[in-house]
């Protein structure tokens, strides 16, 4: 049975990588639109208002930072929480999750916009900039500052409702509001340039209804009536706090790490740069540096609510194929955008200036990053896979390695050596040394070199339990319903279930997959399949049901159209229902998911 499923698995996607794809790309697509968005701030402002305002804006790069910052930190934080409620059914909770979050996030976007209005001087010291040392940029940031920090809320708020909309199954109108977005950024910076003459000030208010455009475009998902998330204010726990927090730590880590990182490499670009020509140079590989991060924070981002939801239920076949899935999807994508980048760099560099010596630079500062990539994109997926299980400890280092620590000394290194040529290429070397880091550290925890995908998943030594105490199988037939139908029976006998129970939890599977295999709405031309899983933990019986079909909620049918006059109404998922010490369902990445104790 396990040798057929092998070979049919690499014929036919899974429920797992359906689930993933769908997610991955969607959440790609909205990362890239935002950062796009941002890129065509950058490429019009250096066109229309001169390499000077391009600068200015780009040094304001690490306060943008720590608003993403805070975004990202309740925006992850959540997701891992919030997963662990939705794959055990706990709506109640998952919705006190969802009001907190967004709560926290109007209360840090208020103080945001506090701070711009009163301390701005404060905010420009710490991104590296003054009236004494760089009076040049002084002003254009200051403009820039206030148009900007109008759409602070709505920035924060889209990083929090993003993934709840993915989860929630809606990932075309997320897609939609990120293309909202983008357009909406394009026409305002056009406007702003050849209309309104607005400058640079006129750029950061373009950016902000565009971002509030975005926010409408995603509020359309929470105004129907079927949604999973809505605002429940009484399922609002003080202890919620905390729980976000603490899940949400690896991220504020890592971007606290990745200021700090732009603080002290911009300051060392400074120091040793001869020209603007090297800040302009070194602003477009960050404005390419962030756009190609988010080939590895969208998959990550896909990754982390799917891990929580696998790892809630201790499923490491599930884990493991999500796991390398990802890693296979990231790589074979990261390399193919790297080499494409890494070809056009030159008409990528041209599009910022016309200046020899910036596009110079730029070539070779997109070159270097494009080199780069795979690392990058691979190194940031497998940290939200490690934040997912909720290895805090191993994230947190892995954070501080890769984004402060290692970047820093190697820029400082090379710019020492080889001025601002040597600090753009610090990028690749750094992520060249972070792999061999984390491949040496994989090797001291496994006490051998890693060759199985199990060395790299960090999962304790009893997770999941004993294989004896599993079953797996992807149930497509009828006749491979009544085998596995058997097999449960026999299972939970030889699990110490009594002969009654064990046909109960027989017939569970035989009702609930046969009707997904015979009532089920493929979306693919595959037609419909289960993923099962019986699982044994302490006496304790656990059937999962997974399918890739319509969206169907078994018991909600069942108190919709049960009829006590007909015993034979909905015979089958009364039984269940009625037998069952616990059933739960819930819809997310477009999946059906059951979950049936015995």
């Amino acid at each position: 049975m396990e040798e057929t499923l092998s070979k049919r698995e690499k014929k036919n996607r899974d429920v797992i990588s359906s689930m993933f794809f769908s997610a991955a790309i969607v959440m790609i697509f909205t990362q890239l639109a935002g950062v796009v968005a941002n890129i065509i701030d950058g490429i019009i402002t250096s066109r229309c208002l001169g390499e000077d305002a391009f600068s200015a804006i780009s040094l304001l790069i690490p306060f943008v930072g720590v608003i993403i910052l805070f975004g990202a930190f309740l925006s992850t934080g959540s997701q891992v929480v919030c997963s662990g409620f939705v794959g055990n059914g706990n709506k109640k909770e998952a919705n006190g999750i969802f009001t907190i979050t967004i709560i926290l996030g109007l209360i840090i976007s208020a103080v945001f916009i506090i701070a711009c209005i009163a301390i701005p001087d404060l905010l420009f010291k710490i991104c590296g900039v003054s009236t004494d040392t760089h009076p040049e940029f002084y002003s254009d940031m200051m403009n820039y500052l206030h148009g900007y920090m109008l759409g602070i809320p709505a920035m924060i708020l889209i990083q929090i409702l993003g993934p709840f909309i993915v989860m929630d199954n809606d990932k075309s109108l997320f897609t939609i509001s990120a293309l909202v977005l983008c357009f909406s950024d394009i026409i305002g910076d056009l406007i702003n340039a050849f209309v309104f003459h607005g400058g640079v000030f006129g750029m950061g208010v373009a950016t902000s209804i565009a971002f509030f455009m975005q926010l409408l475009t995603v509020l359309i998902h929470f105004a129907k009536k079927n949604n999973y998330f809505k605002l429940s204010f009484s399922s609002v726990k003080k202890k919620f706090i905390f729980d976000i927090g603490k899940a949400g730590s690896p991220t504020f880590i890592n971007r606290l790490a990745t200021i700090l990182r732009d603080l002290f490499v911009s300051r060392i670009n400074l120091s040793v740069a001869i020209a603007t020509s090297a800040v302009a140079a070194r602003a477009t590989q960050n404005d390419l540096n962030t756009l190609m991060f988010c080939i590895g924070m969208g998959i990550g981002k896909a990754l982390l609510s799917m891990t929580g939801i696998y790892f809630g239920v201790n499923d490491k076949k599930g884990l493991k194929r999500l796991f390398g899935y990802s890693m296979k999807f990231t790589i074979i994508m990261s390399s193919v955008v790297g080499a494409t980048l890494f070809i056009v760099a030159g008409l990528i560099a041209r599009l910022y200036s016309d200046n020899p010596d910036v596009i110079a630079l730029s070539i070779f500062s997109i070159r270097c990053m494009a080199l780069s990539l795979v690392l990058d994109a691979t190194t940031v997926v497998f940290q939200h896979y490690l934040q997912g299980i909720q290895n805090r400890k191993l994230v947190n280092l892995l954070n501080v390695v890769e984004r402060l620590l290692i970047p820093v000394a190697t820029a400082f290194v090379l710019g020492h050596f080889f001025g601002s040529k040597g600090v753009l290429a610090s990028i690749a070397v750094g992520k060249l040394i972070l792999v061999i880091f984390i491949f040496i550290m994989i090797t001291i925890h496994c006490r051998h070199i890693p060759k199985k995908i199990e060395d790299y998943m960090y999962l304790p030594d009893n997770f999941g339990g004993d294989n004896n105490d599993n079953i797996y199988a992807c149930i497509r037939t009828v006749k491979e319903l009544v085998s596995e139908s058997k097999r449960a029976e026999s299972f939970c006998i030889e699990h110490g279930c009594e002969k009654g129970k064990a046909k109960y939890m027989a017939l569970f599977v035989e009702e609930m997959a046969g009707n997904i295999l015979q009532h089920g709405k493929a979306r693919k031309k595959d037609g419909a399949f289960v993923d099962y899983r019986l699982s044994a933990d302490n006496g304790e019986i656990c059937l999962i049901l997974r399918d890739y079909c319509a969206q169907f909620d078994p018991t909600a049918y069942y108190n919709i159209h049960n009829n006590p006059k007909d015993p034979f109404a909905s015979f089958g998922i009364r039984i269940v229902t009625q037998r069952a010490k616990s059933i739960n369902y819930f819809n997310a990445f477009n999946s059906n998911n059951i979950i049936i104790h015995l």
